[in-house]
């Protein structure tokens, strides 16, 4: 778990490379996007089967990337005035953990992958008075 507190920023420092995994996912999202375009503007074609999948691949794409970019935060300093609270959800019967912050965006943490480690985290931030 490489989550520390900075004192001297009074910030959370998180270090996971999510940032250059959000990134690859946008660029290919991106691209996706941009191919489905490109398939559903040919106007002679009749739609049909192939159309309705590049339709709903642009969709897909469409929903990941609003979500990565206005509803996800990858930032690896984060000043605790703007974190709001430590949670948890559940996806597919495993247990993600992830730091609401202020701005209505979740940082997710990668790092933490047990309920130990969450307690662990969860009395880092009380013990600095985070939440």
């Amino acid at each position: 778990m490489n989550i520390n507190y900075n004192e001297s920023n009074k910030s959370i420092e998180i270090k996971d490379g999510l940032k250059n995994y959000v990134f690859l996912l946008n660029f290919l999202m991106v691209l996706n996007l941009l191919n489905a375009i490109l398939n559903l503007s040919d106007i002679k074609a009749s739609f049909g089967f192939m159309k309705i999948i590049w339709l709903v691949l642009g969709v897909v794409s469409i929903v990941i990337l609003y979500n990565s970019i206005f509803k996800k935060s990858t930032r690896e300093k984060i000043p605790i005035d703007q974190i709001k609270g430590l949670n948890q959800r559940i996806f597919l019967g495993r247990k993600k953990y992830f730091i609401e912050l202020k701005n209505g965006k979740t940082r997710d943490l990668l790092e933490v992958k047990s309920e130990s480690e969450f307690t662990k985290l969860r009395t880092m931030f009380t013990k600095n008075r985070i939440l």
